[in-house]
């Protein structure tokens, strides 16, 4: 069974030169086979005008993209368009990076035939960008960062085309982010309190108030997601909702109990809880 080349967390100290570098994109991941765009999990992809708009775009790998790529809901907006069904796709780019018919040849011989084969402004060819040492990497990468980007795809020019994931010890395909997205069950949820104690002036001069709850009432909308990593952590997350996303969970909580949560934090380990945790979106569960 064909499954897409994925990318491994990237060693520094392992990075063979050349290689080729381009911004991480956050989307949906698509890849066209026999005329039907499938998912990283080779589910066809729900939405039909997605599916007509790049039907015939034939062995193109890339990613679904709504919008601005360095927008902080890019991925939440692309899902919530790509995996309806009878969403409208106005505004949704294919932003291709490998051509996956020849998966022996290497990859710049790849990316090169992608150039002639693109004749609509829908599908953006993803810029590679060659280098030869780790200090101009280094640097894309925080010019990627300022842009709004996640972080960066390291290839080799010379890579075939793997089906699974890649390894350091390739180099095929390698991912540079300084932090980790995971994804985490729903075992609860948390309101958004007011806080209603009196207003105070701290020792440094600023505004300041009591924490006690007694004073604090709900405010009818989400205050955090209560999560559950697979290694059995459990943490809160309270950031990455717009007031209108958090209306809408807490009115649907009793539905989302056990949806699965992507999640953005600073490096998590398998005991400790996500540091500084920021909700991405919901995982649909044909992007699994």
């Amino acid at each position: 069974m064909f499954k897409p080349m994925l990318a491994t967390d990237a060693d520094l100290t392992k990075l063979v030169f050349p290689l080729l570098a381009s911004a991480k994109l956050d989307g949906v991941r698509a890849i066209v086979r026999d005329g039907i765009l499938y998912s990283r999990s080779n589910k066809p992809i729900p939405n039909k005008a997605v599916q007509t708009r790049f039907k015939n775009l034939e062995h193109f790998d890339g990613e679904l993209i709504f919008g601005d790529p360095t927008s902080k809901s890019c991925y939440r907006d692309t899902v919530s368009i790509v995996m309806s069904h009878d969403k409208p796709a106005d505004g949704v780019g294919f932003f291709v990076f490998d051509h996956i018919e020849h998966s022996n040849k290497p990859y710049f011989e790849r990316y090169n035939s992608l150039q002639c084969r693109i004749d609509t402004d829908a599908v953006i060819l993803h810029e590679q960008m060659k280098f030869e040492r780790l200090e101009d990497v280094l640097e894309y990468e925080q010019q990627c960062l300022d842009e709004g980007y996640e972080g960066l795809i390291l290839r080799s020019p010379i890579a075939p085309y793997k089906t699974g994931r890649s390894t350091v010890k390739e180099g095929y395909l390698l991912k540079l982010k300084r932090f980790s997205d995971f994804e985490a069950t729903v075992i609860g949820f948390e309101e958004r309190m007011e806080n209603l104690n009196e207003k105070t002036t701290n020792e440094l001069g600023r505004s300041a108030r009591s924490s006690h709850k007694e004073n604090k009432r709900g405010r009818g909308d989400l205050g955090a997601l209560l999560l559950r990593t697979a290694e059995g952590v459990e943490f809160s997350c309270g950031t990455g909702f717009d007031d209108s996303t958090r209306i809408e969970i807490w009115a649907a909580r009793d539905k989302l109990l056990g949806r699965i949560a992507k999640i953005k934090s600073f490096d998590i380990g398998v005991k400790d809880k996500p540091r500084h945790p920021v909700f991405l979106g919901w995982r649909d569960r044909i992007d699994t």
